[in-house]
């Protein structure tokens, strides 16, 4: 008996035997299946494979939304997903990203030799070395896009999963899948010395001072920097853990990230005293934004990237040193203060705690080094000490 038809280029495809001879059929899960006639490589075998896999042949349906998609199809993942209260929870930029990248697996061939794309294609037919051979055909151009792509496709396979029940959560195919990308060596952390250099060259009261003070003391994104009003300035009365009453001022806002899904996080962030002097010689009189041009109104958001690009080489401080990079000083600062982990996800607004214990990570490091040198100091001064003791004599 002839072995059962199965060729990578054909998903869908099996073969059987019948009357002696070997017949080919496509079937996508739960629909009926459909006669290929003649041999795969045959021209009329490729005509009615193509047309059974875009919905054409004589039993295939077509499913009636958006687009039109194909059914249990990756395209008919795709047009689900964009229903589901996940991608509306979605901000308009997020959902537009996704978007691209989803369409552009969507477009993707099957193999390259032959016109089928995901699109046309049963999420069942996606198996776990189809799925690494897409990625890393990405990964060895451009190691963050194949993480994205990754991330996408994964989108699709939840609705097939979760959503819609196409395939079982263990026939996942990207389980078994994993991206992982160097750590970003953009937006550097600023050492105290490069701090030292901006202060002594940008005297407090400057717009570069009130900047670099908001980012560095707040751990202010560059959009809530440039939103942060005087109106957000707030005195409150505080009982303490301790049961003592302090009189507090801070800064209460939301931040700008993610205003759109569920309002922004709510931040209250008490003033440091270095922040303070840092605002005192600032006129709070007609209030509005804390962070003003020279003609008096607030900074566009977009600006401040450049600005700030701009006040470091006036202060002779090499590329690279941004204004992010400040809010990583402070995740670094807080680190190396020794706050717990979860206190310092609260002080910076992060979602999660994945960033938050990179912070913790690298001070740790830091730490146990610190640790190893004065150990090695320690024992090399015991033996620096030993040997200039006078051998003592052993006498029978």
């Amino acid at each position: 008996m002839a072995r059962p038809f199965k060729d990578a280029r054909y998903p869908g495809v099996s073969s059987r035997i019948k009357n002696g001879r070997i017949v080919y059929r496509y079937r996508a899960k739960g629909m009926p299946e459909i006669r290929l006639p003649g041999n795969p490589g045959d021209p009329e075998f490729e005509a009615e494979y193509q047309k059974a896999t875009q919905g054409h042949g004589k039993l295939a349906a077509i499913i009636d939304l958006p687009g039109r998609a194909l059914p249990k199809t990756f395209g008919h993942a795709a047009r689900r997903l964009e229903t589901t209260m996940e991608w509306l929870d979605f901000d308009e930029a997020t959902q537009q990203k996704n978007a691209r990248l989803i369409e552009r697996f969507l477009e993707m061939k099957v193999d390259p030799g032959y016109p089928l794309k995901w699109r046309d294609t049963p999420v069942e037919h996606l198996d776990a070395d189809r799925l690494r051979v897409i990625v890393e055909a990405i990964f060895a151009t451009n190691r963050t896009v194949a993480k994205h792509i990754l991330v996408a496709i994964k989108k699709l396979l939840w609705v097939a999963i979760h959503v819609e029940k196409w395939i079982k959560p263990q026939n996942d195919p990207s389980l078994s899948v994993r991206v992982r990308i160097a750590k970003s060596t953009a937006n550097p952390a600023w050492p105290i010395t490069i701090r030292e250099k901006f202060e002594a060259h940008h005297p407090v009261g400057s717009a570069a001072r009130t900047c670099y003070s908001l980012a560095f003391w707040l751990g202010n994104r560059r959009g809530d920097v440039a939103a942060l009003d005087w109106e957000h300035l707030v005195i409150e009365e505080i009982e303490l853990f301790d049961g003592s009453i302090e009189v507090i001022e801070a800064f209460d806002f939301r931040q700008q990230k993610n205003q759109n899904r569920h309002g922004g996080r709510e931040m209250f962030i008490p003033i440091v005293d270095k922040l303070a002097l840092a605002l005192e010689p600032l006129d709070r009189s007609e209030g509005g934004a804390v962070l003003k041009n020279a003609y008096g109104l607030p900074f566009a958001e977009k600006s401040l990237t450049g600005m700030m690009a701009h006040w470091t080489k006036q202060a002779g401080i090499p590329e690279g040193y941004t204004l992010h990079g400040l809010r990583r000083t402070f995740g670094t600062y807080l680190a190396e203060c020794n706050i717990q982990a979860r206190a310092i996800m609260e002080a910076m607004g992060h979602s999660s705690m994945t960033v938050t214990d990179e912070y913790v990570r690298e001070a740790n490091k830091k730490r146990i080094a610190i640790d190893i040198a004065r150990a090695i100091n320690q024992r090399e001064a015991k033996r620096d000490a030993m040997r200039q003791r006078t051998p003592l004599r052993v006498i029978k």
